[in-house]
């Protein structure tokens, strides 16, 4: 039987057909609906979020950091400059594995574990997303060879350059102009919100000295900038940018030539010195031994260099012995002395016949004259104002501070800016101690007693003066009672600019002007004097200054001091056979001034110079002082004190 053949039906295939177009055209209209209005959703509806979003991945906003400002001496000498380095720096939103990725840069550059601490800490400070954070300062140019190779593996990781602070005096300065070092979060958490801002980008701020105290000057503004960055952190170009405003360049009144002559005149010494012009107050050269580098705080001292620092009991490096107190000894003398005259407790002829000791009424006790040996017998006879200063006659200072009183003896010795700090930016400095019957009252717990006066009359017990205000002290007594407070600041971007005194100090008039020239007469003698083989060697600093140069040019004003580290019993002391470790000999003063008694030049330096541990203010802090000066009067200023002499007596000639 023969199959029935069966005809195609066109008209069902083309139903079909149709209908199947017709899903397909639904589907294909519904995606393309779908599609329209995920584009109408990014494009119109959500465009400012993707777009965002979009530029985040491609734009960055960075803050660009302000160039810190310069430090200048009075001649222009770079105190702290600017240094260009290189950095390995981190923006960890975009690196995926960072312990692996250190570990990577570990095989590429040196990166011990404290510089991986302190990254961390520094990722923990930055509060801001997508901003580099340093890992490794200063890379040498094979470390930059290495990563710049091996920039396509590691996303985030970039080398950026950095201005960074310079010191070339290294430790001579580190005292005075100070140092910066890395922003701490305490730091950070003491400022505004607005002043964290300006630190943004900022890693570095004043820690100690000028760059402390004038931070906000220095600091500047900071600036920001718009850039393209690839998928790899790397920027491509620069869209926009609002510059940094620069800090403020800063002249100071200190003479770098001054600083280097006082440094070298201590030699290997510990000890200070600070010197003054009396004219203005400046601060000419403020010098503590031992130092420091301050280089090695900019970025970042290691574990081992700041251990050693801190673990040298001996000479304590970063202790600042120029604004530190210690018993000033017979340097408050003269002002001792000048308060005796002011108040009427003695006059140029009062004298004692000092039998080389003293005795409050009824005690039995001997207050000795430590400017004297037992050994050597006697005392210093009948003695005056004038012979108690220049050959230090301690039992003359016992009887008038005792008739004086300790309240009359610290009113006046306060308005010379004992007890207090007169510097007017210099607000770190040490007040020492200026000691009253309220003050023992209130510190120590117990009353004043006469001896207690004894002591102070001759800079010892309680009393307590920085170097800094011993020279300040002695620019006021060299100005005749007109008052310098102590500033480093000289100039704005060359423009002149003192600092502002917050408590204005009121100038000392005595009831006779001629009291000023009657201690500067006997300070002179102290250098210029020869005196009996029995003083010269602990009286006065004659054999040391002028007698090593018979021709000295100039006259100096100056008193030693020397004062107790440890208290020894008298009669111990005055035995040669005593033996005093290093650290429990008697510390060395010296204040100057000069030239004194010069009616043509007024003074044009005031100085204490302070050897710790030194023994002999004579012996050890006046050659110091006069080598100071000396430098200072012929060699920076090149006064010709002959020339002056001859111009004095043709305006002599003239008036007669």
């Amino acid at each position: 039987m023969t199959p029935k053949l069966q005809l195609k039906d066109h008209e069902a295939e083309q139903r079909l057909f149709i209908r199947r177009l017709s899903i397909a055209g639904v589907l294909i209209l519904l995606l393309f609906t779908a599609l329209i209005g995920k584009l109408a959703d990014l494009q119109i509806a959500n465009y400012e979020y993707f777009s965002a979003r979009s530029d985040d991945n491609r734009l960055h906003s960075q803050y660009v950091p302000p160039m810190r400002g310069l430090l200048f001496d009075r001649n222009g000498e770079i105190l702290a400059g600017n240094q260009p380095i290189f950095n390995l720096t981190v923006v960890s939103e975009q690196v995926e594995n960072l312990n692996g990725t250190l570990q990577f840069l570990g095989s590429l550059v040196r990166l011990t574990a404290e510089d991986i601490d302190q990254f961390r800490n520094r990722m923990q400070r930055n509060r801001v997303p997508f901003t580099s954070v340093p890992l490794r300062y200063a890379l040498s140019d094979e470390e930059k060879s290495r990563v710049a190779v091996n920039s396509h593996l590691l996303p985030g990781i970039a080398i950026e350059p950095q201005f960074v602070r310079s010191y070339p005096f290294n430790e001579l300065t580190a005292h005075s102009v100070g140092y910066v070092s890395e922003i701490n979060r305490e730091e950070l958490e003491r400022m505004n919100d607005g002043q964290r801002e300006n630190y943004g980008g900022t890693n570095h701020i004043g820690k100690s000295g000028i760059e402390f105290i004038y931070e906000e000057l220095l600091h500047g503004t900071v600036g920001y900038e718009t850039v393209e960055k690839n998928n790899l952190g790397q920027v491509m170009r620069r869209l926009d940018r609002t510059d940094p405003i620069a800090g403020h360049n800063l002249t100071l009144h200190m003479d770098s030539r001054l600083q280097i002559a006082a440094e070298r005149a201590l030699g290997d010494v510990r000890g200070a010195v600070v010197a003054i012009e009396p004219s203005t107050g400046g601060i000419l050269a403020m010098v503590s031994k031992p130092g420091f580098d301050p280089n090695l705080f900019v970025t970042g001292i290691t574990s081992k260099d700041y251990s050693m620092l801190v673990n040298d009991v001996v000479n304590t490096p970063l202790y600042n012995r120029s604004i530190s107190p210690y018993a000033p000894g017979s340097t408050v003398k003269p002002f001792i002395g000048l308060a005796g005259l002011e108040l009427n407790y003695v006059d140029y002829e009062y004298s004692i016949n000092d039998p080389g000791y003293f005795r409050l009424p009824n005690v039995s006790y001997r207050f000795g004259d430590w400017t004297l040996r037992t050994a050597i017998g006697g005392g210093h006879g009948q003695t005056n104002l004038q012979k108690a200063i220049y050959q230090s006659c301690d039992t003359f200072f016992y009887e008038l501070g005792n008739r004086m009183g300790i309240d009359d003896m610290h009113g006046f010795l306060s308005r010379f800016g004992l007890g207090e700090n007169l510097a007017m930016d210099i607000n770190f400095a040490r007040t020492g101690v200026l000691p009253s019957i309220d003050w023992k009252r209130e510190n120590v717990g117990e009353p004043w007693y006469p001896g207690n006066t004894l002591h102070a009359s001759i800079g010892q017990g309680y009393m307590l003066a920085t170097p800094m205000q011993m020279a300040t002290a002695t620019a006021i007594l060299a100005n005749e009672g007109r008052v310098v407070q102590p500033r480093m600041l000289k100039a704005v971007d060359n423009i002149p600019a003192e600092p502002v005194a917050e408590n204005p100090v009121d100038n000392l008039v005595l009831s006779d002007h001629d009291y000023w020239h009657f201690i500067h007469e006997s300070m002179t003698m102290v250098v210029h004097r020869p005196t009996s083989n029995v003083f010269r060697d602990y009286g006065g600093a004659y054999l040391t200054t002028a007698a090593l140069d018979p021709e000295m040019p100039y006259k100096m004003a100056g008193k030693t001091g020397t004062a107790q580290v440890v208290a020894i019993d008298q009669s111990i002391r005055s035995s040669d056979d005593i033996q005093v470790s290093e650290l429990n000999k008697d510390h060395a003063w010296f204040i100057s001034f000069a030239p004194a008694i010069n009616d043509y030049i007024e003074p044009k330096i005031a100085l204490a110079v302070f050897v710790e541990n030194g023994e002999s203010g004579s012996g050890v802090a006046a050659p110091i002082a006069k080598e100071i000066i000396d430098t200072y009067l012929l060699d920076i200023l090149q006064i010709d004190f002959g020339q002056s002499q001859q111009n004095l007596h043709l305006i002599s000639q003239t008036s007669e």
